[in-house]
């Protein structure tokens, strides 16, 4: 159990870097070069961060009970960018929604999560503040959705996929230490068993 936890902490740290590097691009890339190629960047990044998710939820299934719900995550995940490449001008609009309603699963996963870990993991707060703000961001975007067909709706929708991208990576990240620190911790305690 300890090395499929070694395993899904360094998944979970490559989808976090992934999200980072991609945040930070398409925050500092220059307007014009959002609107034209925001939507191709996010289908990218949606079948990459997808793979992951998908290889991370399979290859912790029996550590975590709850393993199916990234799986389904992740499929989601990959068929949204695969979608993204086939109707590029139909996703604009319907790039929103999605990130609304995912952020919303993110969100009610990572409380889910620090709620189980909460005797395993310090700082349980954080995911539970987090996972809140991410179903909070969700219904934000789902009620009050931006025009995707505009310049200027493009590029709101750009900014704030690179701030979601940036926030979610760090997650993965601070998560995936504390999962390490956890095995650290077991594998601390069973050498002083011995």
């Amino acid at each position: 159990m300890l090395d499929k936890a070694r395993r899904i902490s360094t998944i979970m740290v490559i989808r976090g870097l992934l999200a980072l590097v991609f945040g930070v691009l398409i925050l500092t890339l220059p307007p014009a070069a959002i609107v034209s190629s925001v939507i191709m960047l996010f289908g990218i990044f949606a079948i990459v961060d997808g793979t992951f998710a998908v290889v991370g939820s399979l290859a912790g299934h029996e550590a975590f009970e709850d393993w199916w719900l990234i799986l389904v995550v992740g499929v989601l995940s990959i068929l949204i960018g695969v979608f993204t490449f086939a109707h590029p001008r139909m996703v604009a609009s319907v790039l929103v929604l999605y990130i609304g309603f995912r952020a919303i699963l993110q969100g009610v996963l990572e409380i889910a999560f620090a709620v189980k870990l909460r005797n395993t993991i310090h700082g349980e707060w954080l995911y539970i503040l987090s996972g809140a703000m991410s179903v909070l961001f969700g219904l934000i975007m789902m009620m009050f959705p931006i025009k995707g067909e505009t310049m200027e709706g493009i590029l709101v929708v750009g900014w704030l996929i690179g701030i979601y991208a940036i926030a979610g990576g760090a997650m993965q990240l601070v998560l995936a230490g504390q999962i390490r620190d956890w095995v650290r911790r077991i594998g601390e305690k069973k050498t002083t068993v011995r």
